[in-house]
């Protein structure tokens, strides 16, 4: 900051080194190091002969200036940075939520299918017990549904007509 005060410093230099570091034109440092420059050129312009103020003086103001502007800075850099953590914080909570609906939604839906699965497992063991295929069939007819253009039955996935 010493360099930008410095009385060789104008806002031409800094926008020039602020180019050469590679700053962006809307980078809150680089406004910073503007306004705090200008500020202290504006300072220096006006305090030159017209109030007789003397070299400590003047760089007494300066520093001032250049104090304030700086504080200025870094609040709105502190603003600018509530804002994104604001942003942050309220995408963050939004992707928990649709995660904890979207894994309540399956636990649902995966709890249904697992419900089925003991009743069609034992209605097997009982048909291979019996060893009854006529029970089988009668009860995939029951339970039958279209899939893909052919007859389906329910538990387990016997074909039960139109062949491809």
């Amino acid at each position: 900051m010493a360099a930008v005060t410095g009385a060789a410093a104008s806002p031409e230099a800094v926008r020039g080194w602020c180019d050469r570091a590679g700053m962006r034109a809307d980078s809150p440092l680089r406004a910073a190091l503007l306004a705090t420059t200008e500020a202290a050129t504006a300072a220096r312009e006006a305090a030159g002969g017209a109030r007789g103020l003397t070299p400590e003086a003047e760089r007494e103001l300066v520093r001032r200036v250049a104090e304030a502007a700086a504080a200025g800075a870094e609040r709105e850099v502190a603003r600018l940075s509530r804002r994104v953590e604001l942003r942050t914080g309220l995408g963050l909570a939004a992707a928990g939520l649709l995660l904890l609906g979207g894994g309540y939604a399956l636990g649902r839906w995966d709890a249904a299918a697992r419900a089925e699965a003991p009743r069609g497992a034992g209605f097997l063991a009982e048909v291979a017990e019996l060893n009854d295929l006529a029970a089988l069939r009668r009860h995939c007819e029951r339970n039958a549904y279209d899939h893909a253009g052919r007859r389906a039955c329910a538990l387990p996935p016997v074909w039960i007509g139109g062949a491809r």
